[in-house]
């Protein structure tokens, strides 16, 4: 039976068991405030884990929307049940002549009925409420209950406390505040900037760049004229993991921030080409060296669209070598040149610098 249902279910019992008119209803959960300030805690650290997660897995940054909103959609859903759909939590109906008690379970549905005058005592520590029933002494103890102080004033007056209207008005203030801070958060704030894609998170992301036709970081660092042009480098070998980076201030060792990367360059191969082919073991192994062309072209991280680029060769073998380990798939390996990091990280300290290539 849904929260709704039971509220709505009280005032028959109540008034069979001669407690009078339902005032107030009590329910086994926490505090709205609480509840939704924990819900939103709750769901900053899982969208950032979840960035996190789909990074460190190299996965293309458009599939965060759908992730973020997966997790939104069913935890809120989830809670919704909770609050409203589970069955198990009891109710605490105050009404004029006594306290009513209700638990719904699986198919069942218990009511305790506790006049005033059968009330014992409450104890402020523990929260344990007694009562007599019939001669016999019973309690109750109660724990995570909206407004529990005025509900155990209600006993210990022997009368209703309703909510005062500022209460009610402070509650609807804090739903609202808490949902409009949701909302800018998803949809105004920086973090939302980076939900969406439209704002590098990490350096990686900028990789989509060169493996994405299209893809772009609106709220990236825009392309200035004069230097330096932070940059990073990529290429297909090392997939999103950038090989070189630069902040255009001449030292290697520093790597940009990625709100500060205006350019990004994707190095592809273009051409390769036989340049040695190494035998051994009378011909029954063999190693082929080649040559390579690539490709380096330059984006601006802030529109996606190209701003340059040039070609580089990579041949790095002067000699066969004495021996071969082979892999004992096959007897005949390839090896491709590719440039050197020395050639990637001068290549990019010239685009980070808006030097001519």
């Amino acid at each position: 039976m849904g929260e709704w249902r039971l509220t709505r279910s009280l005032p028959g019992p109540a008034a069979e068991a001669g407690l009078g008119a339902v005032r107030r209803v009590h329910h086994e959960r926490w505090s709205w405030p609480a509840l939704l300030i924990a819900k939103l805690v709750l769901d900053a650290a899982m969208v950032l884990l979840l960035i996190q997660s789909l990074s460190e897995l190299d996965v293309d940054p458009s599939a965060r929307p759908f992730a973020v909103f997966g997790w939104l959609l069913a935890s809120w859903a989830a809670l919704a049940y909770w609050v409203l759909g589970r069955s198990g939590r009891r109710s605490y109906a105050v009404c004029d002549g006594g306290l009513l008690i209700r638990r719904d379970g699986t198919g069942t549905t218990e009511t305790i009925a506790i006049p005033w005058d059968a009330v014992e005592s409450i104890s402020p520590l523990t929260r344990r409420l007694h009562w007599l029933d019939g001669g016999k002494e019973r309690y109750v103890t109660l724990r995570t209950v909206t407004a529990r102080d005025a509900l155990i004033e209600s006993v210990e007056s022997r009368h209703p406390v309703p909510a005062p209207p500022a209460q009610r008005l402070l509650a609807g203030t804090v739903f609202t505040a808490v949902a409009a801070i949701l909302v800018w958060a998803l949809t105004l704030s920086p973090f939302a900037d980076i939900v969406m894609a439209d704002r590098a998170y990490y350096l990686k992301d900028f990789a989509s760049l060169c493996t994405t036709t299209g893809t772009s970081y609106p709220e990236s660092a825009p392309h200035t004229e004069t230097g330096p042009h932070p940059a990073a480098l990529f290429d297909e070998e090392h997939g999103t993991d950038p090989v070189a980076t630069s902040t255009g201030n001449g030292k290697a060792t520093d790597a940009p921030n990625p709100d500060d990367v205006q350019l990004v360059a994707c190095s592809r191969l273009v051409r390769r080409q036989v340049d040695m082919i190494c035998t051994y073991d009378g011909g029954e192994a063999s190693l082929t060296f080649y040559r390579a062309r690539y490709r380096i072209d330059v984006y601006e991280a802030h529109t996606g669209l190209r701003v340059g680029g040039h070609t580089v060769a990579a041949d790095d073998t002067d000699s066969c070598p004495h021996w071969l380990v082979l892999n004992q798939k096959r007897g005949h390996e390839e090896d491709l040149a590719v440039p050197s990091m020395e050639d990637y990280q001068r290549i990019i300290e010239d685009v980070a610098a808006g030097r001519p290539s």
